[in-house]
């Protein structure tokens, strides 16, 4: 188990693909699933696509699918309370009012659901298969300024750093047998994460110092001051593969696209 949003070095079909290739693949497959009347389906297929396409199994980015269920479940209490309709899976009258569960609300708290975790798995897809560094030269070739792009693709690498940091924290304190970090109880676990704040936020800045001073000392600034043009140790290409992939999903979110506007003027 690794952090969530670590890059997984592998060597796969989707690892190799262009970073742009699939950042046009997630935004599509984000905006498919609110055009899609069953969007469970591209929750699943997505995970079948990582595991087959990437080498990466679920059991690698649990923790993840752990943290979304009870935001899933809640969303799906929410909706199946607040929105009326018949048929009811439980009713009952209180004075005035009538209060039940409605199965039109479970669909769509359900729909909505999976929505949110297509989308945070589609990101995950991206940042598990994309090296932060080549990400950044990819926003370079797409004439984004250097120090732009140098600053997501750190982003970027800075996130599971942090969490790396949180678990370094979270087993010292259960070393001195505090379980502030470790509990499921919400009274006790946020207290630790305020707790714990200072001490990530003081190894972020000094880790941002570090940074910033190597790459002072490697000549980040020297282009702009000379006039001269970087030369990019590696190069970062789209292969005709990648183009296809790109054609296909803007092709298929197009027809989607069309399919609900045509279907909603017959409507």
């Amino acid at each position: 188990m690794r952090p969530l949003y670590q890059f997984s070095g592998q060597d796969s079909f989707l690892h190799h693909l262009d970073p742009r290739t699939k950042l046009i693949f997630v935004v599509s497959y984000l905006l498919i699933s609110f055009l899609v009347p069953q969007p469970w389906i591209l929750f699943f297929l997505l995970i079948l696509a990582i595991w087959a396409l990437a080498g990466i199994s679920p059991a690698e980015y649990y923790p993840f699918i752990l943290l979304m269920l009870p935001i899933m479940a809640a969303i799906a209490l929410v909706h199946i309370f607040l929105i009326e309709g018949a048929p009811y899976l439980w009713s009952t009258q209180l004075g005035p009012v009538q209060v039940g569960a409605s199965w039109p609300g479970l669909r769509v708290g359900l729909d909505l659901g999976f929505r949110l975790g297509t989308m945070g798995l589609a990101f995950t897809l991206f940042a598990m298969t994309t090296e932060p560094f080549q990400w950044g030269m990819a926003m370079y070739r797409w004439k984004l300024p250097y120090k732009v792009a140098f600053m997501f693709a750190f982003a970027i690498r800075l996130y599971p750093l942090i969490q790396e940091e949180f678990l370094v924290i979270q087993r010292a304190l259960r070393a001195r047998g505090s379980g502030a970090l470790s509990s499921f109880n919400p009274l006790v676990f946020f207290p630790g994460v305020v707790t714990a704040a200072v001490p990530l936020g003081l190894s972020a800045i000094r880790r941002s110092q570090d940074i910033a001073l190597a790459m002072e000392l490697r000549g980040l600034n020297l282009p702009e001051e000379t006039g001269r043009p970087r030369v990019l140790f590696r190069e970062v290409k789209l292969r005709p593969i990648d183009l296809l992939i790109m054609a296909g999903c803007l092709a298929a979110l197009g027809a989607l696209l069309g399919l609900r506007l045509f279907t909603h003027v017959l409507g």
